[in-house]
């Protein structure tokens, strides 16, 4: 082996202990965030849905329902449901487009997390002006008519895991993980049909537990991610 063979593989390692030890904590912290979505959800969507009354039904009601104007108790689901977990999903998305620069769809689909994050955050202001058990509902205000025009920015959700399926695909690193993100929107799209025999309601939050999910489960490859940079600097 010459001088310069050996020269590159020792800035090589260099190179490749320097990178990890500055973005390991950063990743972990984002992975943690990852796992606490399905806390935050959990609480919104169940304690909200516990503080209606009677006549709310999950399986037949809208999720948004809990935090309009006239629901009960609606900081439960726009606070925590909506405002934390958005913020999480956020922090979320931008640890993947640390973990998976310089590539450039990787980047695009951890712009997709940070895209739905952000619109689950902003719905916990954009607030409906009554919940469909109300009579005389009609959301006629322009927060609520926002509100249903930021809905539309869901589909970055649908969105995100194609696009991060292919990038994890030619990522020696993830390739482990571009199936499972491939197969999560029509898993959602077959979970949603299979709940609606129960109600509209009860297909939304399927659909949306099982993308979320899916985010779960980046979490947990990111901090692993971050455990086998860690190690390679040891």
């Amino acid at each position: 082996m010459n001088r310069s063979t050996t020269h590159k593989l020792r800035t090589g390692t260099m190179e490749r202990q320097k990178l990890p030890t500055g973005s390991v904590e950063a990743l972990r912290a984002a992975g943690v965030c990852g796992l606490l979505v399905l806390v935050t959800l959990s609480v919104g969507w169940i304690g909200g849905a516990l503080a209606q009354p009677d006549a709310y039904s999950s399986a037949d009601d809208d999720l948004s329902d809990l935090g309009a104007l006239t629901a009960n108790k609606a900081w439960i689901y726009n606070q925590i449901g909506d405002n934390l977990s958005g913020i999480l999903i956020i922090l979320l998305g931008l640890g993947l487009w640390r973990a998976l620069s310089p590539d450039v769809l990787g980047r695009i689909g951890a712009g997709a997390v940070m895209l739905t994050g952000l619109a689950i955050f902003v719905e916990g202001f954009l607030r409906l002006d009554c919940r469909g058990i109300d009579s005389g509902c009609t959301n006629d205000s322009w927060h609520a008519s926002a509100h249903k025009i930021n809905n539309r920015f869901g589909v970055a959700a649908i969105i995100a895991p194609l696009i991060l399926a292919f990038a994890f695909r030619r990522i020696p690193e993830w390739r482990g993980a571009w199936l499972p993100s491939l197969a999560a929107v029509p898993a959602a799209l077959v979970v949603g049909v299979l709940f609606s025999v129960l109600g509209n309601g009860a297909a939304v939050r399927a659909t949306s537990l099982t993308l979320f999910a899916w985010l779960v489960f980046l979490a947990v490859r990111l901090m692993r991610t971050a455990n086998a940079r860690q190690a390679q600097t040891e």
